[in-house]
């Protein structure tokens, strides 16, 4: 057996890095941890499963883990603005706020396109999901202190 310490990091693929830290940064209030390029290599290649792999990456303080967020220049990604969130693989990444009416404008403003308003979904856990400028599913929550799955429930 071996020890699991945590979720370290998610990562997304995305059009245009500079792109991305415009909303992640300069919207969100992520902090970069660092950017780098990653030419094509075999040992790429065969960590990927790709051909050819050769991008950027960047790499973002979230408070409690990393997203991480890749430019791909090969080979060349497709794009999925309309994934439904019921296909099978990640279906998106979360963000807790602390007041989701002030951070659903500021977003919408940003450019997330947001699915519905926030909705009530029980025990005070106020959500919503929108779809950041690139496609990818986000959700934005506010949650009440003390439920089985908040921030103090977890161990950092």
């Amino acid at each position: 057996m071996f020890h699991f310490k945590g979720i370290h990091h998610i990562a997304i693929s995305v059009p245009s890095l500079a792109e991305a830290k415009s909303f992640y940064v300069d919207k969100l209030g992520l902090t970069v941890a660092d950017e780098s390029p990653i030419p094509a290599s075999e040992e790429g290649d065969n960590v990927t499963g790709l051909k050819n792999a050769d991008c950027d990456v960047m790499m973002l303080n979230a408070g409690n883990l990393f997203l991480e967020v890749f430019e791909f220049h090969s080979p060349k990604p497709n794009t999925q603005p309309n994934r439904p969130v019921c296909d099978h693989g990640y279906t998106h990444l979360a963000f807790e706020v602390e007041d989701i009416q002030v951070a659903y404008q500021f977003l919408a403003a940003a450019g997330v396109n947001w699915h519905h308003t926030p909705v009530e979904a029980g025990d005070d856990y106020l959500m919503t999901y929108g779809r950041d400028p690139f496609g990818n599913v986000i959700e934005i929550q506010q949650l009440k202190g003390g439920l089985p799955y908040s921030f103090e429930k977890l161990s950092f």
